[in-house]
């Protein structure tokens, strides 16, 4: 686990396969437009659910939730919206959730789910 991008792809799949376990069902993993990227979109339920995934080894720079600051929610907001417009979806239920992994120097990983976390 040496680069930023193997660090948030460890944790993607740490988050995909805690979600899993919960009930939510995988409609798009790394879904890119020309708005961006969203890491996840599952479902719960009848609800469908954007995740923005954060990961990280230390909390030097804050708690990885604190990433996902205004500028990144509008972002998600936007590329929700487009999504949405693309797959036809006009009458669902949507909500927007951060997950945090931190990965501890002992080897353990602690995952925070936040749900409708903006």
């Amino acid at each position: 686990m040496s680069s930023p991008r193997e660090l948030g792809m460890l944790g993607e799949e740490l988050a995909l396969k805690y979600l899993s376990q919960l009930g939510y069902h995988l409609l798009e993993r790394n879904y890119r437009c020309r708005l961006g990227e969203i890491d996840l979109i599952m479902q719960d339920g009848s609800v469908i659910v954007f995740i923005e995934v954060k990961a990280r080894r230390a909390t030097l720079y804050g708690m990885p939730q604190e990433a996902v600051g205004p500028v990144k929610q509008a972002k998600i907001r936007r590329l929700a919206e487009y999504y949405l417009m693309v797959k036809e979806e006009n009458e669902c239920s949507l909500r927007f959730d951060v997950v945090a992994i931190r990965f501890e120097k002992t080897g353990n990983q602690e995952i925070e789910h936040f749900k409708n976390a903006f």
